[in-house]
C-alpha cells in the first residue's frame, strides 16, 4: 500500500511539474518561486511576473529588508549654470529627465554618496540629506512618469495613510514635519531664475530602478527617495521652530503598509585634522594623509610650505572609509584627506602643510563660477580647515641594487586623445572603470581632420614589488629620471623599418608626454592576470612626445610596428619582458553598400560605423533625412556612446578593437517615403582638446530610404550522393546567400552558397560541409547580406529575407540518397509485382515559417521534444491511468 501511494504521489507531482514548466508565467509557477517572498499580503494573486525575483525580501511587506540608508548630496554639486543639488527645474536636465534623474546623475558624478553623516561645510552651507529605501507598491503614490516633476510624490505621500516617515532627534526633542515644510519656506540659493517652488523636503518615487550602485544587491530596484535641504528645513522642538545643528543624530523610520525600517544619520561640522610628525621621503608623489568630516568625494586642497623652496598645492577628493550597503563609501564621520607632493631635493627640511575647503567668491553672483571648485579653492576664496607639519627624510641611494625580481604579462593599452589621468595608477584605474581605456595592440593616428592626432597609450608590465624601492630610492626630479637611474631600463624600437633606420624612443630627450607610473596594487584589478596586482605603467601621450630616427625627431606613421622591452638588472640575473604594438590609420567607416547607406522602411532601421579609434572613445551618430523638395523630415542624434571592441580579449575590461570597434543605433524610418535622401555622420563627441570642434565629424555618408528587401526560393525533391544540393531558383532584390539546414530552416547549417547577386539565379549548386547519409527532409533559407561584405555571417548578421506574413523565405524538399545496384546471378526468374513505383523527383517544396522563442528571437540549432499533451514529463492522460492503477492496486490489496 505504501509503495502504491508513493507511486501515485510521484505521478501527481509529475503532472504539476509538467504544467508549471509549460505554463512558465502561470500563477502556480510563480507562486512556487515567490512563495516566501510575497506570501504575506500578496499571496497567489501577485505570483504572475514576480517569480523567484522577490525571493525572501518582501516577507513582511513591500520594502526590501535592510535597505534603508542615508545618502548625502554635495552642496557644491556643479551642474553648470543650474541650481546645483536641487532635483527639480531649473537644472541641467530636460523636462522629461528631471526629478529623480538628478539622483543617478549626481551619483555618477560622485556628488552623491552613501554616508550616515551630513556635513556643514566650512562655508556654513550644509550638504543635502537623501534617505532611500528599496520598495515596491510605488504605484500607490501615482508618481508622474515625465515632465519637470517626474517621480515627485510629496503630496500623494502625505495624503496616503499607508505611507509614513518620521524623523526624530536621538536623545532630543527635535522632529521633522514633512507637511510643515511644504509652505512658507525660504527660497533656495539658485544659479538660475525659476518660478517653480522648491520646498526644503521633497519625496520621489523611482519606479524605473534608475540607480544600482548603492543598492543592497548592486541590481537596479525601485525605491523611495526623501530629499532634505538642511539649510532651509524647519524642525519643531517643544512647539517652537528650530533647525539642524552639528553634533545631532536623527533616526528616520519608514512605515509602508505597516512594515517599518529605520536608519540613523548624524549632522556634523565639516572640520579636518592633520598630524605634526610627518616624515615623507625625499621623492615625488609622497602622500600627506589627514582626516575630514566633509562629505566623501568633496573637493579640497592642501598647501605644503617647505623651509627653502616653492609652495606646492595639491587638490584632492575626500576618500570614504566605511562601506554601507552598496559599493559607495561613507565617512562615518571621518574620511581620509590625501594630498600628494614632490619632496625631491628637500631632504632634512622641515615643512608645514595646510588644509583648505572651498569658499565663497567675494560678492558672488550666483553664476556658474559660484560652484567652480578651482575658483573656490583659489587663495582669495578658500577657507582654512587645519594645519600640520613634518620633516623630509633622505632615502636616496644612487647605488641601490635589486636582489631578485620577476616580470611577466606585458600588454599595450589605448585611450582616446585626451586623458587627464595619465600619470597615477588610481587615475589609470578611473579611466578603465569609466570604460575609456582598454587593451589594444593597435594605436590609431587620425589624419582625416584638420589637425591630425594620435590616440594615447600605456605599456604595462606585471612585476614583483622589489622594483618599487629601486625606483623610489634612485635620484631624479621626476618619475622618468628616477627610472633611468634605477636598475631598470626600457627599450622601444620600430621593428619594420624598410630603410634600416628604425624609429626609437629616447627617454632622456622627452621632457613631456612620457610618464613612468609604478603601481603597488592601486590600479584596476582587471588589468592583471596574477593575484599580486603590482606592476609598472609607461604612459605615452603621443601628441606631446617625440620619437627619433638617426638622432633626428620623427613620429610614427600608420603601418609602423614597435616592440618595447623592459629590463630589470638583479643580483640573480637580468630579467626581460617584451610587448608589441602597431600604428594604424584612424578610420571610421559606415557599414554600407558601396559608397552609400540604404536603410529599409522599418521601425528599427540600423546604422553602424566601424572605427579603428581607441575603444572607449566617446562617439555619437547623427542622421538627417531630407525630402526631394528639401524639407527636413528627420534630424536625430544619439547621446554619447562608447566605441565597442571587436576581436580577441587581451586584457582589461573588454575586448581589443583588433583594430576595429563599432558604434550603432536604430532609428524609425517606417514613415519616410522610399527614395528619401539620408546623411549619416559618426562624430567624436567628448575628450577632445579645445582646438578641435566638438563634436568632431570623423565620417559622413549619403544614402536613401528603400523598400524592405524581398525574395523567393524554389527547391525540388532530388536524389544525390549527399555532398551537394541543387536549388532550382532564387530571386532577391538585394542579393545574399542560401543556406542548407536539417531539422528546420534554422536547424544545423550543413552548407552555404557563394554570394548571390540581386535578381534571379537558377540551378544553384551548394557543396555541403556535412554529408547527408540517409534520405531526409532538407531546408533552405534565403539570407540578406546585411553588412555588405559578401561573406556569410549568420546568425550574427545576414538575417533571412522575410515574407509579407512575417515568415522567413525558405523551402523544404526530400533528399534521397542514390543507391548503386549490384547484380546477383540467379536461376530464378524475376517476379512481377502489382505494386506501382513511386516517383520521388517531381515533388515541389513549399515555403515554411520558422518558429521563434517567446520573444521572437531565432533559435538556430534548437530542437524540442513534446509529448502528446504538449508538456514534458508524464502526460496528464498517462498520469490519470497511473492513478487509477494505483487505486486498483490498493483495492485489490484490501
Amino acid at each position: 500500500m505504501f509503495r502504491a501511494m508513493i507511486l501515485a504521489a510521484l505521478m501527481v507531482l509529475s503532472v504539476v511539474a509538467g504544467a508549471v514548466t509549460v505554463a512558465g508565467t502561470s500563477t502556480v509557477a510563480n507562486h512556487v518561486g515567490n512563495g516566501v517572498g510575497n506570501g504575506v499580503g500578496n499571496g497567489v494573486g501577485n505570483g504572475v511576473g514576480n517569480g523567484v525575483g522577490n525571493g525572501v525580501g518582501n516577507a513582511d511587506g513591500p520594502m526590501e529588508p535592510g535597505t534603508a540608508k542615508p545618502l548625502t548630496i554635495s552642496w557644491f554639486r556643479d551642474p553648470g549654470n543650474a541650481n546645483g543639488p536641487y532635483p527639480v527645474l531649473p537644472n541641467e536636465y530636460e523636462d522629461d529627465t528631471s526629478g529623480i534623474s538628478m539622483f543617478t546623475n549626481a551619483e555618477g558624478d560622485v556628488e552623491l554618496t552613501v554616508d550616515n553623516s551630513t556635513a556643514r561645510n566650512p562655508n556654513g552651507k550644509w550638504d543635502m540629506v537623501a534617505l532611500h529605501v528599496e520598495t515596491e507598491a510605488l504605484e500607490d503614490l501615482n508618481p508622474p512618469e515625465s515632465g519637470a516633476d517626474k517621480g515627485l510624490v510629496t503630496e500623494n505621500f502625505l495624503e496616503n495613510d499607508s505611507w509614513d516617515l518620521s524623523v526624530e532627534q536621538v536623545g532630543g526633542d527635535k522632529t521633522l514635519d514633512i507637511a510643515a515644510n511644504q509652505e512658507d519656506f525660504p527660497e533656495p540659493e539658485l544659479s538660475a531664475e525659476t518660478e517653480a517652488e522648491i520646498p526644503p523636503v521633497m519625496i520621489f518615487a523611482d519606479t524605473e530602478g534608475i540607480e544600482g550602485d548603492y543598492l543592497s544587491d548592486d541590481e537596479p530596484d525601485s525605491g523611495l527617495y526623501v530629499w532634505i535641504d538642511p539649510n532651509r528645513a524647519t524642525l519643531t522642538e517643544g512647539g517652537e521652530e528650530t533647525s539642524f545643528a552639528p553634533g545631532e543624530s536623527y533616526e528616520a523610520t519608514f512605515d509602508v503598509t505597516g512594515q517599518t525600517q529605520s536608519v540613523t544619520f548624524d549632522m556634523v561640522e565639516g572640520e579636518g585634522q592633520l598630524g605634526d610628525d610627518y616624515s615623507p621621503a625625499n621623492t615625488f608623489n609622497r602622500d600627506i594623509v589627514g582626516e575630514t568630516k566633509a562629505m566623501t568625494a568633496s573637493t579640497m586642497s592642501m598647501v605644503m610650505v617647505p623651509e627653502d623652496g616653492e609652495n606646492q598645492t595639491a587638490t584632492f577628493e575626500v576618500e570614504g572609509n566605511y562601506q554601507l550597503g552598496g559599493d559607495t563609501m561613507g565617512t562615518i564621520p571621518w574620511g581620509e584627506a590625501v594630498g600628494q607632493f614632490d619632496f625631491t631635493g628637500l631632504e632634512n627640511q622641515n615643512f608645514e602643510v595646510h588644509m583648505y575647503a572651498p569658499g565663497y567668491l567675494p560678492n558672488a553672483t550666483l553664476s556658474s563660477d559660484f560652484r567652480d571648485q578651482d575658483v573656490l579653492l583659489e587663495p582669495e576664496n578658500r577657507i582654512y580647515v587645519a594645519s600640520g607639519s613634518g620633516t623630509v627624510r633622505d632615502v636616496i641611494d644612487p647605488n641601490y641594487t635589486i636582489e631578485n625580481a620577476t616580470i611577466r604579462d606585458s600588454k599595450t593599452m589605448t585611450i582616446a586623445y585626451t586623458n587627464p589621468d595619465h600619470d597615477t595608477p588610481t587615475g589609470i584605474a578611473t579611466q578603465i572603470g569609466d570604460g575609456h581605456a582598454s587593451g589594444d595592440s593597435t594605436i590609431a593616428y587620425t589624419t582625416g581632420v584638420e589637425d591630425p592626432y594620435y590616440d594615447e597609450m600605456w605599456l604595462h608590465y606585471e612585476t614583483s614589488t622589489e622594483i618599487f624601492p629601486a625606483i623610489d630610492r634612485s635620484p631624479g626630479q621626476n618619475s622618468v629620471e628616477k627610472f633611468q637611474s634605477s636598475p631598470l631600463s626600457l627599450n622601444v624600437t620600430q621593428v619594420n623599418a624598410e630603410d634600416g633606420s628604425p624609429l626609437y624612443l629616447n627617454l632622456s630627450r622627452n621632457a613631456s608626454g612620457v610618464y613612468v607610473v609604478p603601481d603597488n596594487s592601486s590600479s584596476d584589478a582587471r588589468i592583471y592576470n596574477s593575484s599580486q596586482m603590482t606592476g609598472l605603467f609607461f604612459s605615452f601621450k603621443l601628441n606631446d612626445m617625440q620619437f627619433f630616427e638617426d638622432g633626428e625627431r620623427a613620429m610614427p606613421q600608420p603601418g609602423d610596428a614597435f616592440e618595447a622591452t623592459l629590463t630589470i638588472d638583479t643580483e640573480a640575473g637580468t630579467k626581460t619582458e617584451t610587448t608589441q604594438w602597431r600604428f594604424v590609420e584612424g578610420r571610421t567607416v559606415p557599414i554600407a553598400e558601396g559608397d552609400e547607406i540604404r536603410l529599409q522602411q522599418s521601425e528599427n532601421a540600423q546604422i553602424q560605423f566601424n572605427s579603428t579609434l581607441a575603444r572607449g572613445t566617446a562617439m555619437g551618430i547623427r542622421v538627417v533625412a531630407t525630402a526631394e523638395n528639401g524639407t527636413e523630415l528627420l534630424n536625430t542624434s544619439t547621446g554619447e556612446m562608447t566605441l565597442s571592441g571587436l576581436g580577441p580579449t587581451i586584457c582589461c575590461d573588454g575586448p581589443s578593437t583588433g583594430p576595429w570597434g563599432s558604434i550603432s543605433t536604430t532609428i524609425d524610418t517606417s514613415d519616410l517615403p522610399v527614395g528619401t535622401q539620408l546623411t549619416a555622420q559618426a562624430r567624436v563627441v567628448a575628450d577632445l582638446p579645445d582646438a578641435y570642434p566638438e563634436p568632431l565629424v570623423v565620417s559622413e555618408v549619403e544614402g536613401e530610404i528603400r523598400a524592405p528587401p524581398s525574395g523567393s526560393v524554389s527547391l525540388s525533391a532530388q536524389t544525390g550522393d549527399g555532398e551537394t544540393v541543387t536549388v532550382d531558383s532564387v530571386d532577391t532584390t538585394d542579393g545574399g546567400f542560401v543556406s542548407v539546414h536539417t531539422n528546420s530552416p534554422t536547424g544545423p547549417t550543413i552548407g552555404v552558397s557563394e554570394y548571390l547577386e540581386a535578381g534571379e539565379q537558377s540551378d544553384i549548386q551548394i557543396s555541403l560541409d556535412e554529408t547527408i547519409d540517409e534520405t531526409t527532409e532538407i531546408y533552405v533559407l534565403v539570407h540578406t547580406d546585411s553588412d555588405f561584405n559578401q561573406e556569410y555571417n549568420w546568425p550574427a548578421d545576414d538575417p533571412a529575407y522575410m515574407n509579407d506574413d512575417g515568415s522567413r523565405v525558405s523551402a523544404s524538399a526530400e533528399y534521397t540518397i542514390e543507391s548503386t545496384p549490384t547484380a546477383t546471378p540467379t536461376d530464378e526468374p524475376s517476379t512481377p509485382t502489382d505494386e506501382p513505383s513511386t516517383p520521388t523527383d517531381t515533388a515541389t517544396a513549399t515555403a515554411t515559417a520558422t518558429p521563434t522563442d517567446d520573444e521572437g528571437v531565432e533559435t538556430p540549432g534548437a530542437t524540442t521534444t513534446e509529448t502528446s499533451d504538449g508538456g514534458p514529463g508524464f502526460g496528464i492522460a498517462i498520469a490519470l491511468i497511473a492513478l487509477l492503477a494505483a487505486a486498483a492496486l490498493l483495492t485489490r490489496r484490501d
